[in-house]
């Protein structure tokens, strides 16, 4: 059987994974989002996903660490590790403490910061070509990257909160991280009045309002990823 999916957030895929083990489906492979299951006894498997050091391969002194702990490496992509063992034999948990867990999530987070930046470089680029150059093709593609991108921020709000609970169990300070940002909300809305009235206005101030919405964009990504509160 062959499901299609897209994870950004491990925590989900592995909830996923698992779930699809208690109802009997093993996971034998994975390929651009496309996942294959075959047939299992239920609860056979329990499954976790680490994040290695090398692309689409491990090392052989983590090969054999797994091998002592009687887990297998399903599948490896790009710097995802996709690991199961069986169920009867206990409990699966890569990290059980908060210093190592603090560290694995923020090689997770330097990894989905360097990936945010690629799509806001993007994003930008494209959205240059429709205002410069008019190319409508540019807005459309603007669009598909600033869905991915928000999908992007949603995650790394979410692994900056789980860094900042780990660390407060560490150090006692509470630190949280801000949703996402009005102004990147308002930016996106700015562009989408300036497409909608792309006829409508005069030249100058379409130009005008979509680089505005363009810079509230680029503040609100900054303001969403950086940005702390300490309760």
């Amino acid at each position: 059987m062959k499901k299609f999916r897209i994870y950004f957030d491990k925590d989900e895929e592995i909830a996923w994974l698992n779930q699809m083990a208690a109802d009997g489906w093993a996971m034998k492979s994975f390929f651009f989002g496309v996942y294959d299951f075959v047939a299992c006894e239920k609860g056979a498997y329990v499954y976790q996903v680490d994040f290695g050091d090398k692309l689409f391969s491990v090392s052989n002194d983590y090969r054999e660490l797994m091998q002592d702990m009687g887990v297998e490496i399903v599948q490896t992509w790009g710097y995802w590790v996709i690991l199961r063992k069986k169920a009867s034999e206990g409990a699966f948990e890569l990290y059980t403490d908060a210093a190592s867990s603090v560290t694995h999530y923020k090689k997770i987070r330097r990894m989905f910061k360097i990936v945010t930046l690629i799509e806001m470089l993007g994003l930008f680029l494209e959205l240059y070509l429709g205002v410069v150059y008019e190319v409508v093709v540019g807005y459309v593609a603007a669009l598909l990257f600033a869905m991915i991108l928000l999908g992007l921020i949603r995650v790394l709000i979410r692994l900056n909160n789980i860094i900042a609970d780990l660390e407060e169990k560490m150090t006692g300070v509470s630190k949280k991280y801000r949703s996402i940002s009005s102004f990147w909300l308002v930016g996106l809305l700015l562009n989408s009045c300036a497409l909608i009235m792309m006829d409508a206005l005069p030249h100058l101030a379409l130009r005008t309002l979509q680089i505005l919405a363009i810079a509230l964009m680029l503040v609100g990504i900054v303001r969403t990823v950086t940005d702390t509160k300490t309760l």
